[in-house]
């Protein structure tokens, strides 16, 4: 079963579900900066990362179901990438709305080296109360792991790869 049929599956089972979806390396290029680059020279490069094309189609699929919000959930180190991550999901994902942006900025103390891995769990958890269910779509492997754990009965969650095949 393919990672559309098994969301819609999954929305048949519940009334309202939620799917957080990261953004590097799920559905814009991952891009791997040294130590110490997230400064001014970043102004323009995550605006330009290449999109992931077959995710993005499968979220647009997606969008049209009518029990499911899909929301963007994303870690940002500064505010330039913030802005920057923004205007790129305006350009490529028009079907998720501006108001289901969650951008997560370390510039701005939203979390730190310590909060990193379980950070977005807590974002889902404070959404979980309008949903009965909450998916994750992610590609890194010790947030999918803390979030699962926390999820436990209330959710489940995929590595890109999924959403690839």
């Amino acid at each position: 079963m393919d990672f559309c049929e098994r969301i819609k599956k999954i929305c048949l089972g519940h009334s309202k579900v939620a799917l957080f979806v990261d953004m590097d390396g799920t559905i814009a290029e991952y891009i791997v900066f040294r130590d110490g680059f997230i400064t001014n020279e970043t102004k323009e490069v995550f605006l330009n990362s290449k999109p992931i094309k077959i995710v993005i189609e499968k979220l647009q699929e997606l969008s049209k179901l009518e029990n499911l919000d899909i929301y963007i959930l994303t870690l940002s180190k500064s505010r330039i990438i913030e802005e920057e991550k923004k205007e790129w999901l305006q350009r490529y994902t028009p079907f998720i709305k501006e108001s289901n942006y969650i951008i997560i900025t370390k510039e701005t103390g939203d979390y730190s080296v310590e909060t990193r891995d379980y950070i977005k769990y807590q974002k889902i958890e404070e959404k979980l109360r309008q949903y009965d269910y909450a998916l994750l779509l992610d590609d890194d492997h010790k947030i999918l792991r803390e979030t699962q754990k926390k999820l436990k009965d209330n959710g489940e969650v995929f590595h890109v790869s999924s959403a690839l095949i």
